[in-house]
């Protein structure tokens, strides 16, 4: 582990199905982690009982291996290797696991070919700098399903990389896409049967002086084991891995820049673009495991060691902890060590309050350091439930079970109904949502479920006029105006890591390059938020001045001089940190709560124009907050309120006999068709659904095509609620929560 030129750290990515736990059986098998008589059936990382039940990957599951065979070079090599799960559900662990690695296997069944899954996990991996090798699996199919000749598998073949290199050109940098892109003459693509256990490269045909036809006449006459011995599937992947996959010194040269928003020039700067195992500790955390003796942490080490005892800094909860323990993923298993450097996936416990996406550092540099950037998700949690308890006595250890549940899965949340008192848990989907319940239930607790349900959330229409509001003592009020945020700009809003561990310039410098806010918008900005919700300050006697010291983005009061307060006719109030702190807490509240349904209010820029008080002395800014909430309702209901639902993207492939029926089912849930094509054997539907008509669709779509189609649902934006569903919508969300109307 601590030479960092031997050290691969990989992730299998890609479409349910496709082969990613199958493969990692093989590898597991040649490491002697697991029986050669189980590999590509036991499925040893997915050890969870309901992955196993479901026969899916359901988390992202670690493993070190050893790889001893010698190579050109004679050398031995550490392979960190991460498998993923493929279910749309759970995209958000592949995400996290994305932040771990330095390259990607991206799995792709020869049959399917690169689908919509296929296509979002790839384009994850870019957007994380994260460099991919691609196997095209399931060869096996082609001869025994499809009964293709030689040319057709070529066509077919030389379909999959031109398309995954169309999409490493659209989404890859500019520096690196040229040499990203995967050819099977340079050995980056693969080809075979993780089930069977077999794979080859060109070169490595060109090494035994086969051509294709040896494999495709092999296997006609079942020759499986024979293939097996000649060209097994680990060897192959991991030769490929090595040969193309950089080391972690070579990656962190290009990905630091992407993943991380501190002075690449200063000390840790420094360390981390040459992931110094002598530099200061700084590791990103990304995964989040609940053990029975505390939280078990995942995560990767980008300069430094981390060490048993060390004394060790929480960037983002501001909290000093001392390292229990140290170890690396045997897949369930935790194998403990003394220490381990930079470069490599480390499991660590004994910290209360590490949470998926924090930022570890050595003690000593805690007031200099910047946390690693959020990752992004490609989903939301856009499906909610309502749970009971069948008896009460068990509330408390429901909340107990979701609290664990939502530290190790933040794409997972839940509240308690201020009108009705229910629990109500959001995901990514309804697999989602019902795997939560059926952990709550095998800790012996019997809870009754609702039917899944979209989230909504509101907005505005159009902008408003500047809408003033009287605060109930003489000469306060407050003015604003409130607009609402286009897409580009609510994607970095929704994006970004909370403002207030970054200093205020970079903010503001992230905030002109990129969003549509004018400069002195970005240079006046209070508080942002992930639902896409700035306020910014354009009043001229509210001054909010940086204050140059850790954790400071908004603050301190400026020692003004005489003379300025001489010259100006306005009083002026300078807001200091926790003043300003406690002014943000009181927004995120106004925004929890819209007024048409009290659903979460987003996308909004909320610009204050004037505020003016009896007494100009900074606690009084405080009674700006009712004044604030009751302007944004007002403002609201001037420029039209609305509801926002989530949509999703569909694809279903489905046989040609039953398209028909699928179509029709698609336009009685007010679907919109984007197109239909025809592939090799079924027809591929593109279509556009909210979520709340998918909910149904879902259910009645295996019914009409007799169980034969598939389907994958993405999701792809919020959208307006069109005009003549929105009055009865907004009465169904209040009757359901109790609201009297």
């Amino acid at each position: 582990m601590d030479n960092i030129e031997q050290i691969r750290n990989i992730a299998l990515i890609g479409h349910i199905d496709h082969g990613k736990t199958t493969l990692s059986d093989s590898l597991l098998a040649e490491a002697g982690l697991l029986s050669e008589s189980l590999a590509g059936e036991a499925r040893a990382l997915d050890y969870l009982e309901e992955e196993q039940k479901r026969g899916i990957t359901m988390k992202a599951a670690n493993v070190s291996l050893y790889y001893e065979n010698p190579l050109e070079d004679q050398k031995t090599y550490v392979i960190n290797l991460v498998d993923t799960p493929g279910h749309l559900d759970f995209t958000g662990k592949v995400t996290r696991a994305l932040r771990l690695v330095d390259g990607v296997v991206v799995i792709v069944d020869a049959v399917e070919e690169l689908n919509a899954q296929s296509e979002t996990v790839l384009r994850q991996a870019l957007q994380e700098g994260v460099k991919p090798l691609l196997f095209i699996n399931k060869i096996d199919r082609l001869f025994n399903e499809l009964k293709l000749e030689l040319p057709e598998i070529q066509e077919k073949i030389s379909r999959i990389v031109t398309k995954f290199n169309l999409l490493i050109e659209q989404f890859g940098d500019e520096e690196i896409k040229k040499d990203w892109k995967v050819s099977i003459e340079n050995g980056s693509v693969m080809f075979g049967s993780a089930l069977h256990r077999w794979g080859f490269t060109l070169s490595k045909l060109k090494e035994l002086k086969w051509s294709f036809k040896n494999i495709y006449d092999k296997y006609l006459n079942h020759d499986f084991e024979n293939l097996k011995s000649i060209i097994p599937v680990w060897e192959i992947i991991l030769r490929m891995v090595i040969l193309h996959i950089p080391n972690p010194r070579e990656s962190q040269k290009y990905r630091i820049k992407k993943i991380w928003m501190g002075d690449i020039n200063s000390v840790i700067g420094k360390s981390m673009m040459e992931c110094n195992i002598k530099g200061p500790l700084i590791m990103c955390m990304s995964n989040i495991k609940w053990d029975p003796h505390g939280l078990i942490a995942t995560g990767r080490i980008f300069s430094g060691t981390i060490e048993k005892g060390q004394q060790i800094y929480l960037v983002d909860v501001d909290k000093q902890e001392r390292v229990q323990s140290v170890g690396i993923y045997m897949g369930a298993r935790i194998d403990k060590v003394d220490n381990i450097p930079a470069g490599n996936i480390a499991a660590i416990s004994g910290l209360k309050n590490v949470r998926s996406g924090e930022t570890i550092v050595d003690i000593k540099y805690s007031k200099d350091v910047v946390s690693f950037e959020n990752v992004k998700y490609v989903s939301e949690p856009v499906v909610t439930i309502s749970i009971e308890p069948e008896n009460l006595k068990n509330l408390d250890s429901i909340h107990e079970l979701l609290n664990q549940l939502q530290i190790e899965d933040p794409n997972l949340s839940y509240s308690i109904s201020n009108e009705t008192g229910e629990i109500l848990i959001s995901g990514m989907g309804p697999l989602h949502l019902e795997v939560a319940c059926k952990t709550i239930e095998k800790k012996g607790i019997e809870i009754n479920v609702s039917k899944p349900m979209s989230v909504f959330r509101e907005s505005i229409k159009s902008s408003s006029d500047e809408i003033t509001v009287n605060g109930y003592t003489e000469n306060t009020s407050l003015t604003i105006k409130i607009e609402r945020n286009d897409p580009k700009t609510v994607s970095f809003l929704s994006s970004i890591k909370s403002t207030y561990y970054i200093t205020r310039d970079k903010i503001i410098e992230q905030l002109i390059k990129n969003t549509t806010l004018t400069k002195d918008e970005a240079m006046n900005y209070i508080y942002f938020d992930q639902l896409g919700n700035i306020i910014i300050n354009m009043c001229e006697n509210l001054k909010i001045e940086k204050y140059e010291g850790r954790k400071a983005e908004y603050l301190k009061k400026k020692i003004h001089d005489e003379e300025m307060k001489r010259k100006s006719n306005e009083k002026i109030i300078y807001i200091q940190e926790n003043t300003m702190l406690e002014l943000i807490n009181s927004f995120k509240s106004i925004f929890l709560s819209g007024p048409l349904t009290g659903e979460k209010l987003s996308e909004l820029k909320v610009i204050i124009k004037d505020v003016k008080l009896m007494n100009y002395k900074e606690e009084d800014v405080i009674s700006i907050v009712p004044l604030l909430r009751s302007a944004i309702f007002n403002a609201i209901k001037q420029a039209g309120g609305i509801i926002l639902e989530p949509i999703y993207h569909l694809i279903i492939q489905v046989p040609p006999e039953y398209s028909g029926d699928v179509i029709n089912l698609l336009n009685k849930h007010q679907a919109k068709i984007s197109s239909i094509g025809q592939m090799d054997y079924y027809f591929e539907i593109s279509a556009y659904i909210s979520v709340r008509e998918y909910i149904d669709f879902a259910n009645e779509v295996r019914s009409e095509s007799a169980g034969r189609a598939f389907w994958q649902a993405q999701f792809h934006t919020f959208s307006n609620v069109t005009e003549n569903q929105q009055e009865n919508l907004i009465k169904e969300i209040r009757f359901r929560k109790g609201w009297i109307f």
